[in-house]
Parts: C-alpha cells; structure tokens; sequence
C-alpha cells in the first residue's frame, strides 16, 4: 500500500498543479507585473536563475508531484497510525493546509519582504505542527469518548469544539503575519483562495484515491 500511497500523492499534485495553473498563475504574473512597475526604472533586478516559463510550468508540475509522493508517503504512515484514511486525510490535510492558510495565508510570489522569509517560514512550519498535534490529540479523544459510550452526534460536537479552542487558542498566542501587504486586496485573495483550493485539493484526491485502494485491497485479501 506505501507504494500505491506514493503513486497516488504523485497523481494528486498534479491534478493540483494543473488546477493552479489555471486559478492562481494569473494572479502571480499580475503581482509580478505590479512589482516590476513599481521599482525605479535604474534598479537592478537580479537575474533570475530559473526562468518564469519553467517555473510556471515543468517547475510547478514537478515541484507538485514531488510533494504529492511526499504526502502520500506520509499519509500511508499516518493511516498506520490512525487507523482510518479518512480521519488520516482530515488530520494531514487540516495541518498542512487549512491551519497555515487560516492564521498565515499565502500571498503572492512577488508579495512579501524577502528579509522576513525565514521568520515567515518558521512562523509556517509552528502552524503546521501545532495541526498535528491537535488533531492526533482529537483523534485520541474521540476513541476516548466512543469507548465510554458517547453517541456520534455529542462526541463529534465534543471533538470539534476542542480542535476549534485549541486551534484558536493557538491563532492568538503566534504573531500576526511579519510582512504588511501592499498589492490590492482583490488580487491577494484571488490567489490565497486558488491556493487553498489547489492544495485541499490534493489533500482530498490523496484521500480518496487511497481509500479506494485500501478498500479494492481489503476485497482481495478478504477471502483469502
């Protein structure tokens, strides 16, 4: 199954990717577009070691399908770890994605002051542990509460209302976002919602292609 988790995650970023090229580039080459116009006419620009074809291109495919074999290589271990795909995709999904995007959205490219990447990155990389800390946490309670007896309905209530205190505990102790944001607020969220929608994206397809080759799998070994 890590293999078929891998190829899966393969397949799911580009499926992502493709998706970005159509909803998010668009708003890269506008936001580049906008820098390039607002820097003085004698600065001088450094020369770029990877051209924008490439990068919007075989870059972004290739950077994509990387991470997707990445992420289904991690997804087949926390599916050991979890037990279920879904909840697994939930977890995984929910701290890579949805976490970051909600207390540190993307913005593009061409947006931000270099100086701060680190301080972002590291900033970014908090987020997402926090994540899977918290939904390896939920996802404990949850066994807890089903085991003494709790039905569906309270014990789910019960584990999204801890996930969302903790999560928002957690959103308001971390620093705001370092850098302010210049570029017009139509084009930044135009690709922050490309974005989000691109990467759930591929949290979604990883999930629901490996849940079909776990339950394809279960239907072989089955009668064995």
């Amino acid at each position: 199954m890590v293999i078929g988790a891998v190829l899966t995650g393969l397949v799911a970023g580009l499926f992502a990717a493709l998706f970005l090229t159509v909803a998010a580039e668009p708003s890269v080459e506008e936001a580049i577009k906008l820098e390039q116009a607002a820097a003085a006419p004698d600065a001088e620009h450094a020369e770029e070691i990877v051209s924008r074809n490439v990068q919007k291109g075989v870059g972004l495919f290739a950077a994509y399908a990387l991470a997707g074999a990445g992420f289904g290589l991690l997804f087949a271990a926390a599916c050991v770890a979890f037990k279920r795909p879904y909840v697994a995709g939930a977890v995984l999904g929910g701290a890579f994605t949805v976490a970051p995007w909600l207390k540190y959205p993307p913005n593009p490219p061409a947006v931000g002051d270099p100086g701060t990447l680190a301080e972002r990155q590291a900033l970014y990389l908090a987020v997402i542990v926090i994540g899977l800390l918290v939904g390896a946490g939920a996802t404990l309670l949850s066994r807890r509460l089903r085991a003494a007896g709790w039905d569906d309905a309270r014990r789910v209530a019960a584990v999204a209302g801890a996930v969302a205190a903790a999560m928002l505990l957690a959103f308001a102790v971390l620093p705001p976002p370092p850098d302010p944001v210049a570029a017009p607020a139509t084009l930044v969220w135009r690709f922050r919602l490309a974005s989000l929608g691109g990467n759930a994206g591929l949290w979604t397809a990883l999930t629901l292609g490996f849940a079909v080759l776990a339950r394809d799998r279960q239907r072989v070994v089955t009668p064995a």
